[in-house]
């Protein structure tokens, strides 16, 4: 903390005014360093025509980038350390997830892509629970971005297909 109080030219205890200790310091930078990359990651997509290619290129991106960059990879997957359980509880990985994705679900529900009400957060969670199972099996070497792109085609983007027909279901039945 002194290193860093003299970098930007404060007192150590004025550096303790904005981060209770080195690990909260950590975190908004590690949370920075991630939106850094969705905004990227953002950019990329809205490229995009439709939802499902979105969805497809949003995963691969991220996913690519983050096994490559430690820092990203530890929002999108926090360790069992001290600083990974304070990083899961201090919320910034769900905050994260939602900024990347809610863009790209707003845009889907005013498309008429998406009914609107579909719970976010279980969203986000499943998108990054995705996401980081591509990361690591393009660490691992099961597969290559384009077997990635078509498996995510085959099995993820059918399941917001599937919620709209689902919803419309739901209202005819009423």
């Amino acid at each position: 903390m002194d290193d860093v109080a003299s970098e930007v030219g404060l007192s150590r205890p004025s550096v303790y005014r904005y981060f209770a200790d080195r690990d909260d310091l950590l975190i908004e930078l590690i949370t920075r360093h991630a939106r850094a990359l969705l905004d990227r990651a953002r950019k990329s997509i809205s490229r995009q025509g439709s939802l499902a290619d979105q969805i497809v290129e949003a995963v691969l991106y991220v996913a690519d980038h983050a096994r490559r960059d430690p820092l990203t990879r530890h929002i999108l997957d926090p360790d069992g350390t001290s600083l990974g359980k304070r990083m899961v509880a201090s919320g910034a990985s769900e905050r994260c997830r939602a900024e990347m994705w809610d863009p790209v679900l707003d845009a889907a529900v005013a498309n008429n892509e998406l009914p609107p009400g579909l719970p976010r957060s279980d969203i986000h969670l499943w998108l990054g629970d995705v996401t980081k199972l591509v990361m690591r099996g393009l660490e691992d070497g099961e597969g290559d971005i384009r077997r990635y792109r078509s498996v995510l085609r085959r099995f993820v983007v059918p399941a917001f297909a599937g919620a709209n027909r689902t919803a419309i279901a739901e209202v005819t039945a009423f």
